[in-house]
């Protein structure tokens, strides 16, 4: 008996805990830029030594023109130091890059026309990509990357 009591007053505390307030509330502003903020590359490799990948970012010069959308760059392969040794810094080239931005507030980023995706590796050979920008308003603007120089 005193579990059944236990159940029907945790019903019912349930039911005038839960909210059901769906009118009242501030309206949240919905962002309207898509915009590509920051960009940058950098290689990964299995380091033996630690058991673990190990990471190195790319040097970038970059442009970014926000009235074009369009992001030109240059890459410079870092000197070797540490475990990013000469033969891994070899190994480095733009067929296994991994690329990654920043964008604007709760924008979403899609690659098109077979551009690399973002966060894997990559071939960017190519050198020029295009990628789409939505916003969370569903503004969307198309982005064009140019790599304009790969130095080793």
């Amino acid at each position: 008996m005193k579990k059944l009591i236990n159940t029907i007053l945790l019903i019912f505390l349930m039911g005038t805990v839960s909210s059901c307030l769906k009118s009242g509330l501030d309206d949240l502003e919905t962002y309207n830029e898509a915009k590509i903020t920051n960009l940058n590359f950098e290689c990964r490799w299995w380091d033996e030594a630690k058991n673990q990948m190990a990471v190195k970012t790319l040097n970038i010069e970059k442009q970014i023109s926000e009235d074009d959308n369009l992001i030109t760059c240059k890459l410079t392969v870092p000197d070797a130091s540490g475990s990013f040794t000469d033969a891994v810094r070899q190994n480095v080239s733009l067929s296994s890059l991994i690329a990654y931005m920043d964008l604007s507030t709760a924008a979403r980023i899609a690659p098109l026309n077979g551009a690399p995706k973002l966060g894997n590796p990559g071939d960017f050979s190519a050198k020029e990509f295009k990628y789409l920008v939505t916003a969370a308003d569903g503004t969307k603007r198309e982005w064009t990357i140019k790599i304009t120089d790969f130095v080793k």
